[in-house]
């Protein structure tokens, strides 16, 4: 299970907490959300601090959202490494 809380939204951003597993059955609930804040043409900062999980669904989704408006936060380590060998980070 994956649960997207927003934490704090101004005019021009928006910081999403993300809890949980990003798997294939939750990433496009996460891809939708971004996505609906980037039509917005609000900037997300994703905290990812307490992500438990992510399969290789998940980090697709996050590699194709636009580096330039979509920030990851507080990345967990083995994220960051599986980001890497993508190029997210």
């Amino acid at each position: 299970m994956l649960k997207i809380t927003k934490m704090q939204e101004s005019g021009r951003d928006v910081l999403l907490k993300l809890e949980g597993k990003i798997t294939e059955q939750w990433a496009a609930l996460l891809d939708g959300e971004c996505r609906a804040y980037l039509r917005r043409r609000k900037a997300v900062f994703l905290d990812c601090s307490n992500v438990e999980y992510i399969d290789v669904r998940g980090t697709e989704v996050l590699k194709a959202l636009p580096h330039s408006h979509v920030t990851l936060v507080s990345t967990p380590t083995f994220m960051t490494e599986l980001l890497q060998i993508g190029g997210r980070l």
